[in-house]
């Protein structure tokens, strides 16, 4: 005759039991690998798409604009860039983030997942929008540098943020005081803010 073999109550609960504990481990570190690779490709996404658009205007010789947007087709004229942005050409160089005329609409980017928040600060041409000229500078009468942060529900301490200065080109912020914040565009070691 043969035994029946297989697991006793103990030892199934003892497996249970090891199984939640590992969860309860595992489970919060999982959560944070997540956001911080959301954080990390968002942030990837709009430094390409911002050179992106400078490139466009340097080879279609033309102003080329980059703006919130959040139903694919004109510029929300808000702050609010998760919504998602538009790169458009301006083909008669007025500069008025309008797509009208000869304008040609050159890429869609839907809204940010994960709620996080996408805001600018510093630039001097309005909310909502960056305009590169024909040789890739920012265009504006009064052209400022400015900073693009992302942030998720964990606040400043985790955001990402870009710098784009007159000449046009990017680079990921620094935390130049060492607070474990990155620092704004200006230089005076301020640190960005969240929404």
């Amino acid at each position: 005759m043969k035994s029946a073999q297989g697991f006793t109550l103990i030892e199934l609960m003892v497996t249970v039991v090891i199984v939640a504990i590992l969860g309860g481990i595992i489970a919060p570190n999982f959560s944070t690998f997540i956001k911080d690779n959301r954080l990390s490709g968002q942030i990837n996404t709009l430094i390409g798409a911002i050179h992106y658009a400078r490139g466009e205007a340097a080879s279609r010789r033309t102003i080329v604009t980059i703006c919130a947007s959040s139903n694919g087709s004109s510029c929300n004229d808000s702050n609010n860039w998760e919504t998602g942005w538009i790169i458009f050409s301006d083909g008669n160089n007025s500069g008025n983030a309008v797509i009208d005329g000869s304008d040609e609409l050159i890429l869609y980017q839907e809204a940010l997942e994960g709620g996080n928040t996408l805001r600018e600060s510093g630039f001097s041409f309005g909310t909502g929008k960056l305009h590169f000229n024909a040789n890739g500078f920012l265009y504006a009468s009064d052209p400022s540098s400015g900073t693009m942060t992302l942030c998720d529900d964990r606040g400043a301490s985790e955001a990402k943020a870009i710098v784009v200065n007159i000449s046009g080109t990017s680079r990921l912020a620094t935390d130049d005081n060492n607070d474990g914040i990155f620092n704004d565009h200006d230089g005076s070691a301020s640190n960005i803010s969240c929404p």
